[in-house]
C-alpha cells in the first residue's frame, strides 16, 4: 500500500452526500452572515474524490455544441452571489496553470 492508501480509501468510503453536507456546511458558516443560503446559492456540487481535479477541456471533435457549453461555463463562474465567482481552472475549461491565473485575473477584475 503507498504511503496515502488509508487517505485514499477513506476518500472513497466517503458517501458523495457527506461530501456535499460537509461542502454546504462549511460555505454556509463563511458566507452565512453576508446573505449566502446554500439551499438557495448552491446550483450544483462537483466532487472529485482524487487528491485533486481535472478540468474538463472541450474538443470541438468529440464535442460538436461547443458554443453552448461554453456559454454554460462562463454563466457558471461569472455569476456568484455578492462578491463570490468561480476563479479556477474548471471556469476556463482549460486544466493548466495559465488557466488558473488568467480566471483569477478575470474574476478580480469583474469585481471592480
Amino acid at each position: 500500500m503507498t504511503s496515502n492508501g488509508p487517505v485514499a480509501a477513506n476518500l472513497f468510503a466517503t458517501p458523495y452526500a457527506t461530501y456535499e453536507r460537509n461542502v454546504r456546511d462549511q460555505l454556509a458558516r463563511m458566507l452565512g452572515k453576508g446573505g449566502f443560503d446554500p439551499a438557495r446559492d448552491i446550483a450544483a456540487i462537483t466532487v472529485n474524490r482524487w487528491s485533486h481535479g481535472y478540468a474538463y477541456e472541450y474538443n470541438s471533435l468529440w464535442d460538436p455544441d461547443v458554443a453552448r457549453h461554453a456559454s454554460r461555463r462562463e454563466i457558471g463562474s461569472s455569476a456568484g452571489p455578492g462578491n463570490v465567482l468561480i476563479a479556477e481552472p474548471d471556469a476556463a475549461a482549460y486544466a493548466y496553470t495559465d488557466a488558473a491565473i488568467d480566471m483569477a485575473w478575470r474574476a478580480v477584475r469583474e469585481l471592480r
